[in-house]
């Protein structure tokens, strides 16, 4: 027996495009429904029985789907309910890709015992469908600190950070490694997306702020390789346009937040670690300058 259903790179199973053809999954048990329906509700008790039966009794597989393709952990974390999560984890019900779900949903408490949860060796009873990476709600190349740029989420991309979690710098437009070319050849445009899904993830402001030294030369140098990037890859030239804009915005916003002229001052005359700051009869507004370099006219 056959289900179709439609796919994109970071939609849910709601919004599918690309047509694939599937294994339906077997008709869920009585009991398998009864266990679904009381995550979706909430009910604790009744979960957690229903856990410690399968252990026992194995009436029912806890890692069953629902005709929306959803395991207990993903129902729960859909209804961000992190005691039921934090249960079903205890019981080490398969995970999957339920970090980037939770990481969609912006669910924090949730990405937090996600990252903290230790995977046991093996999975047991878990759906062929799940274990396919092809029928996976995301492309390969959608991490979990990528994806959580893409939201700018900032205490989720904080996490993130603090664990040593960073996102791995993209390739030239015509790089000639045997990755990149290897990529190309069976994907071009698949290939592309990556390098844009990276650069609009290297664009979040919050990632900036979190992991840069110098969020001003940071901002200022990816949005003018950004630019660079709109005139050459013409399929993403919009958005390469827009994530270039967002950067300089970024930038102005920094300098909108000082709380003095002495603020302000110190942030324009920043030169580099070696030599910070100008002597007083030496200010040249070195930052300002920089902005002029790389076409920041929204910081002038």
């Amino acid at each position: 027996m056959t289900q179709l259903y439609y796919k994109t790179d970071n939609s849910s199973y709601r919004d599918r495009i690309a047509l694939r053809i599937v294994r339906a999954e077997p008709e869920l048990s009585p009991l398998e429904r009864y266990y679904l329906s009381a995550v979706e509700k909430g009910d604790y008790a009744t979960v957690k029985q229903a856990l410690e039966e399968a252990e026992i009794y194995f009436r029912i597989n806890i890692n069953c789907v629902d005709s929306l393709g959803r395991t207990a952990l993903l129902i729960a974390i859909e209804n961000e309910n992190l005691e039921i999560i934090e249960l079903l984890l205890s019981y080490n019900v398969y995970v999957g890709d339920a970090l980037l779900h939770a990481i969609r949903k912006e669910v924090v408490g949730a990405v937090e015992l996600l990252i903290d949860h230790k995977k046991p060796r093996g999975e047991k009873q878990v759906p062929p469908a799940l274990l396919n990476k092809q029928l996976s709600d995301f492309s390969p190349d959608i991490t979990p600190v990528i994806l959580a740029a893409h939201t700018n989420n900032y205490e989720i991309i904080k996490m993130l950070v603090q664990r040593g979690v960073s996102i791995p710098q993209p390739h030239a437009v015509r790089c000639n490694c045997r990755e990149c070319m290897a990529s190309s050849d069976v994907d071009g445009l698949r290939h592309s997306r990556s390098r844009l899904n990276i650069y609009r993830a290297l664009a979040s402001p919050s990632l900036v702020a979190l992991a840069s030294e110098d969020p001003f030369l940071t901002a200022f140098q990816l949005s003018a390789e950004l630019h660079e990037l709109s005139t050459v890859e013409n399929e993403f030239k919009a958005e390469y346009e827009e994530l270039s804009y967002t950067c300089k915005q970024f930038a102005k916003e920094l300098l909108d937040q000082t709380r003095s002229s002495r603020e302000l001052e110190i942030i324009l005359n920043y030169r580099d670690d070696l030599n910070p700051l100008l002597d007083e009869n030496g200010n040249d507004l070195a930052r300002l300058k920089l902005a002029i370099k790389y076409c920041q006219k929204e910081v002038r």
